[in-house]
């Protein structure tokens, strides 16, 4: 209080130098101040008190169009998603022209209620070309295959150069795998494990090559020949859940399977009395528990169990020149000769994304990367296509700058999220992805400390339903929480809160992990017919909200909400709340019938997923859910031009964010700190 009255007096005396016949503007000089404490709340992470400082800086000063765009943006970080679109049109419909603010009301107003997930009748269009010879310069040549990685990355297999080749998000190469000093004999497919090691195909070796990180074999399966165990012309690899690879065998004409050892295991696809064999085996696909081989020569696509087990043919008749297999969502991407196509299994439906017609010459594999472009590896043009959802080029990226930390200015540094318009993040950005212009002048260098997805680690909410009936399930609440600590490890840093009449944070980062499982339980007076859902989840979202990891809530519960689950906050501004800060919910039901359309919802609207601790797998596949979750915060930091006046002048920051034709862009600002 003292330095806010300190404040108020410095300008008092700042505005009497103007002259003793100037009236002081007692309604602005307090305008000013809650602005600027407004707009400080509002870089720590205290949106509420952001949004009180706003609204009485605008009781002083009503006209005043920054301090609403302020409020706006205050109210949507917060969720308040309506409350947000409402001042911010408010703004425009005074009369306030800004192409930005135009922009980010269309945006909100398109984006509001749509799925993250693909849309069915997407109009997919070739925005960018990779070429890998580039004059004198050879990248990569005769690609074969192109595998998308989690970072944004791409391993592209180059079959005439002898190698691997690793591109970043913008095609740039990165380095090499070879195979060390005995080298690759004609690559023709590369999957990564969980473990790292990159699995190789090589198609004139006869064998499948085990490569770490450094580009050396570690190990080696297969070789030259018939019999069990060996491989003739091995093209197309595919992994099971427990890492099991499929290899698809153009000389043999069979599937050969192994385990992540390297152990042989088994071949099917030979002729049988149930089966007329595989003449021409190509692409090779796991999806759900089943084993899907396309034959070029045959135009169809043979489906087995894991064990190699026939199950049945599909498409026949309706194929062209079958080759790579790639899942994309629910569908199956099949590379047909010069068309892509799209295949859902459960509805039997076969779809044409795109002709390629004169863009492209021979495609061989197409896979959907994690920035939701698809990418495609020609093989005779040399290069990998980018192919992006026509709609996306129009709308661009959506770019938030979420805080801004200027304490030791001219050290500015931002924290940014980047996303498609449907809030699914952008990762693999680099430093050259991004443009920071202060009052519109470029700022010079500008630095990438930390990129989100970069960082193998967590921050974690143990949400915990306090009902009646949960109580019935103390002992298993306790078990879920030993499994998940158990599960991330040292990867994560828990917090508990209970979800009671009044939820409160049990357990913290500070405290011992064994603990944990009895914060989770605690007594069973601690069970209300009153617990309160949205506020404990309304304070899970707080607790993470300044967290720079990948975010997490997980909800242990029965899966029964009550009636007034929703009172204090609804259920999309508890929705908002969570995806306009990066958080993903991952609902756990703890009873064999537990399900909540509200918390499905919930889950799949932020990314997440929920799971029943007792189906058979319990909770296995969580761990891989997760290590798949995207953020795409970004850190940067730069050198300030601009003069603070002592802490008092508001200096205003751009941001854009480019990649493959797409941009997006956002503005703000930040005041120095005070001097006196």
């Amino acid at each position: 209080m003292k330095i806010r009255t300190f404040f108020i007096l410095s300008l008092l005396c700042l505005r009497s130098l103007d002259g003793f016949s100037q009236q002081i503007d007692l309604a602005t000089v307090k305008a000013n101040e809650e602005f600027r404490w407004g707009v400080e709340a509002f870089h720590k992470g205290y949106l509420n008190e952001a949004i009180l400082s706003f609204k009485r800086a605008i009781s002083y000063r009503s006209n005043e169009p920054l301090t609403r765009l302020w409020l706006g943006r205050a109210y949507i970080q917060s969720g308040f998603e309506d409350a947000g679109l409402s001042e911010l049109k408010g703004v425009l419909n005074s009369g306030y022209r800004d192409l930005f603010l135009q922009n980010w009301v269309e945006l909100l107003e398109s984006s509001r209620g749509l799925r993250r997930e693909l849309r069915t009748g997407a109009k997919w269009v070739f925005t960018t070309e990779i070429e890998g010879v580039r004059g004198e310069n050879v990248f990569f040549k005769g690609p074969t295959v192109v595998r998308p990685r989690s970072d944004g990355s791409y391993y592209v297999v180059s079959y005439v150069k002898n190698e691997v080749t690793l591109l970043d998000v913008n095609g740039v190469p990165l380095r090499s795998i070879r195979g060390g000093l005995q080298g690759l004999d004609h690559p023709f497919d590369a999957m990564e494990g969980r473990d790292g090691l990159l699995y190789v195909s090589e198609f004139r070796g006869d064998r499948i090559a085990v490569c770490n990180v450094n580009g050396n074999k570690v190990k080696v399966m297969g070789g030259r020949g018939r019999t069990p165990g060996s491989l003739l012309g091995p093209q197309y690899l595919a992994l099971d859940a427990l890492e099991n690879l499929y290899v698809s065998e153009v000389g043999n004409r069979r599937i050969s399977k192994f385990d992540r050892e390297g152990k042989f295991l088994t071949t099917f696809g030979e002729r049988s009395e149930y089966f007329e064999g595989l003449t021409a085996p190509t692409g090779v696909l796991v999806k759900d528990e089943k084993v899907f081989v396309a034959d070029r020569d045959k135009k169809m696509i043979a489906v087995f169990d894991l064990n190699g087990n026939y199950i049945t043919s599909l498409l026949k008749g309706k194929l062209q020149a079958p080759e790579g297999l790639e899942r994309m969502g629910t569908q199956i991407l099949i590379s047909d000769g010069n068309r892509l196509l799209a295949y859902d299994v459960e509805s039997d439906r076969l779809s044409t994304l795109v002709e390629y017609g004169s863009q492209a010459k021979r495609i061989l594999f197409v896979s959907p990367d994690v920035n939701g472009n698809l990418v495609a590896a020609d093989f005779d043009a040399h290069s990998i296509h980018i192919l992006t959802e026509l709609s996306e080029l129009y709308t661009g990226l959506t770019v938030r700058v979420q805080r801004v930390n200027s304490f030791s200015h001219p050290e500015v540094v931002l924290e940014v999220r980047v996303s498609d318009r449907f809030g699914n993040p952008i990762v693999g950005l680099r430093e050259s992805n991004f443009l920071v212009t202060e009052r519109k002048v470029r700022v010079g260098k500008t630095d990438l400390l930390f990129a989100s997805h970069r960082l193998d680690r967590f921050d974690t909410v143990l949400l915990v339903d306090r009902s009646l009936k949960a109580r019935e399930f103390r002992e298993t609440l306790g078990r879920v929480s030993e499994e998940l600590v158990r599960m991330l490890g040292g990867k994560a840093d828990f917090r508990v809160i209970s979800a009671s009449t009044t939820p409160t944070v049990v357990f913290g980062p500070q405290n011992p992990s064994a603990v944990l499982p009895q914060r989770v339980m605690e007594s069973p007076t601690a069970y209300t017919s009153l617990w309160a859902f949205d506020l404990g989840l309304r304070l899970a979202t707080t607790e993470l909200l300044t967290s720079r990891m990948r975010k997490a809530i997980f909800f242990l519960t029965t899966g029964d909400l009550p009636p007034y689950a929703f009172r204090n906050f609804g259920l999309n501004e508890s929705l908002a709340y969570m995806r306009n800060n990066g958080i993903v919910f991952y609902p756990i039901y703890v009873t064999p019938e537990g399900s909540s359309r509200e918390l499905e919802y919930l889950a799949r609207e932020t990314g997440g997923k929920s799971y029943r601790y007792s189906d058979p797998k319990g909770l296995l596949s969580l761990w891989e859910d997760l290590s798949r979750q995207k953020e795409g915060l970004y850190v940067l930091k730069y050198t300030s031009g601009e003069d603070t006046d002592f802490g008092r002048r508001y200096i205003p920051v751009e941001v854009e964010a480019r990649l493959i034709q797409r941009s997006g862009k956002d503005e703000m600002g930040y005041f120095g700190p005070l001097k006196y």
